[in-house]
């Protein structure tokens, strides 16, 4: 059987027949699926690589807010002082991970007010161990 296609002046053209027909139309098919299976691909890619980008934005952004946050308390005046917290802190870590009584307690902080400054001690609950972590630089 052939298949035939009119111009719109009553003339009529001979294509092809059925199976080439159906051959041209499961090749167009496939092209598509496998366009649109690219284009899926491809977006998914964007997307994972968009997510990525906002993820560091926003982790760089709360770890500045609570940087702020903690100067503007009062708690630290300096990054100095952070720093030394973050130090004792750490060192502290073992002392923490070993005990069964210390119910994951930070170290804390004593603040001694003098009539020039503000001194930090930073004190450890398990061990009593301390340490100033005062700024004289920011006085």
């Amino acid at each position: 059987m052939m298949l035939a296609t009119c111009n719109g002046k009553g003339e009529y053209t001979n294509i092809c027949n059925a199976e080439e027909l159906s051959k041209i139309v499961s090749d167009t098919v496939k092209y598509y699926q496998s366009e649109a299976e690219r284009y899926r691909l491809e977006n998914k890619r964007l997307t994972e690589d968009a997510v990525q980008v906002v993820k560091g934005r926003y982790e760089n952004k709360i770890k500045e807010l609570e940087e702020k946050l903690s100067m503007s308390y009062g708690e630290f005046h300096s990054k100095k002082e952070r720093s030394a917290y973050s130090d004792f802190r750490q060192k502290h870590m073992h002392d923490r991970a070993t005990s069964k009584a210390n119910g994951g307690r930070e170290p804390y902080i004593i603040p001694i007010y003098t009539g020039i400054g503000c001194i930090k001690k930073v004190v450890c609950q398990i061990c009593g161990e301390s340490e100033d972590i005062t700024d004289m630089e920011v006085w």
